[in-house]
């Protein structure tokens, strides 16, 4: 039971998280994998439920629960972004949930104080994405799992297995979570042992809800095939996953913030599961998995489809907390003068993050790019957007963009011929065009578009924003 004390404890954390989330919630502007949430949610109902089957579909799941939402709330930046927001709070408190469960109430509470704060689950809280879903359903998911192994039954196992099911289909790579509680049980086994029916079921059917996505994902797989990702090695994906839950999207490398985290890791890795408690020695064992088993599935993986990106794996960052929350509690055991000391340290440095991510411009900036070219364009004017891909977005705010052209894409093998005609076939009949550049290393990295531009016209306007670049040019006859 939990007292009074922890209960206003875990109030307060909670309405810190949702303050931090929902302060400067549409500073942003949104980016093309927000606009493209919009767009997939918006689909039929019948389109949105064939993209369960659909090859190369990632997370219908979260577009089929958008839908609903925004038809309610509507289609702004707050809206889109306040679903997100909703689960991003509630893994605060489910966090408390799995801590108390597996280790005490104090490191709990130190766990979901850290992920309250965290400036990079606060930014995925922030995006119009399936990310802060995710989070929720595996931390819900490992809470049904032990709890299923602690009690059995039917309906135990039944929730386990449709909460676990539902994150399959949020993210592909949730997936991992499979092999990942597969591996805990044999952790378990002399304490779970009796429930090996219970869960040699529930991993059967497990293996159901992933046969529509497993039908195109593995010949996918085994075929080969072009992501868009650079190979990353195991050490620069560890890396990158501690930078992320340590200082978020801050650009410089923080030693301060990357020390303290380290140093409460270490001590909640090694000096934990002494002899005389030998269940945090399992408990460790457990968040280790959970933190490092996800990484070193998505790095073999990437030997055959490189596909790693951080956001991917943000459902291993409550074992991450965990771990350091298990840390500042060994500290607490050996010197009561570090732990308030290395707590405010990272509070304070969460804080400035979170700061710093509120008040800078970080997504391409099309809301004002928009504005820019709204001020200045005349409407017989064309725009070349650069990639194409971005034009949805841009339109979101600007309105009809058109007339408007595709950019043509280049790399090693365009001649100049071929983007001579290319750039005159796209421009035939307009004397001036708007280039909006965005992302465009994509498919123009040395900018080659833009050098035939400089050479066949004449530069009047120009101006940079957040990842997105504006150039006006009247074209020489």
């Amino acid at each position: 039971m939990r007292s009074p004390g922890q209960r206003l404890a875990l109030l307060l954390i909670v309405l810190l998280a949702f303050i931090v989330r929902v302060y400067h919630l549409d500073f942003q502007s949104l980016w093309r994998d927000e606009m493209d949430a919009i767009r997939f949610s918006m689909d039929s109902p019948r389109t949105l439920l064939s993209n369960f089957t659909r090859a190369g579909w990632n997370g219908p799941l979260y577009y089929l629960l958008l839908r609903p939402w925004l038809m309610v709330a509507g289609n702004s930046e707050f809206s889109l972004r306040f679903f997100s927001l909703l689960w991003g709070v509630l893994a605060v408190p489910l966090t408390y949930v799995v801590g108390r469960r597996w280790l005490t109430a104090a490191p709990a509470t130190v766990a979901s104080l850290l992920m309250a704060l965290s400036p990079y689950l606060v930014w995925y809280s922030q995006e119009g994405k399936m990310y802060a879903l995710l989070l929720f359903l595996v931390l819900l998911s490992m809470y049904l799992y032990h709890r299923a192994l602690e009690r059995g039954g039917f309906w135990s196992w039944g929730a386990h297995v449709l909460v676990t099911s539902l994150c399959l289909y949020v993210h592909v790579l949730a997936a991992l979570v499979v092999p990942l509680q597969a591996l805990l049980f044999i952790l378990w086994w002399p304490r779970y042992r009796v429930r090996w029916r219970g869960w040699l079921a529930s991993m059967a059917a497990l293996t159901l809800p992933y046969l529509p996505l497993a039908a195109w994902q593995v010949p996918t797989f085994l075929a080969g095939f072009a992501t868009g990702h650079k190979y990353v090695p195991l050490p620069v994906m560890l890396n990158t996953m501690l930078l992320a839950f340590s200082q978020g999207l801050w650009p410089v490398h923080h030693w301060l913030a990357m020390s303290a985290f380290g140093f409460l890791l270490l001590s909640g890795i090694l000096l934990a599961g002494r002899p005389d408690q030998p269940r945090d020695g399992r408990i460790t064992a457990t968040l280790l998995l959970w933190f490092l088993l996800p990484i070193i599935g998505v790095y073999l993986i990437s030997l055959r489809v490189p596909l790693f990106l951080d956001r991917y794996l943000i459902w291993i960052a409550p074992a991450f907390y965990l771990l350091a929350a298990q840390g500042v509690m060994e500290i607490a055991r050996r010197t009561r003068f570090l732990t308030p000391v290395l707590l405010l340290l990272i509070v304070v440095i969460n804080l400035r993050g979170l700061w710093w991510q509120v008040h800078t411009p970080i997504k391409s900036d099309f809301r004002a790019a928009a504005a820019y070219v709204r001020q200045h364009r005349t409407p017989d004017e064309l725009i070349m957007f650069h990639i194409s891909y971005i034009r949805p977005t841009f339109e979101y705010y600007y309105g009809d963009s058109s007339p408007y052209a595709d950019g043509v894409p280049t790399d090693e093998t365009t001649t100049a011929v071929w983007l001579d005609a290319a750039m005159r076939a796209q421009l035939r009949g307009y004397r001036t065009v708007w280039l909006c550049y965005s992302e465009a290393q994509m498919w123009d990295e040395k900018q080659r578009v833009k050098e035939w531009l400089d050479n066949h016209g004449r530069l009047t306007h120009q101006a940079t924003f957040a990842r997105v670049e504006l150039f006006r040019y009247e074209l020489f006859p």
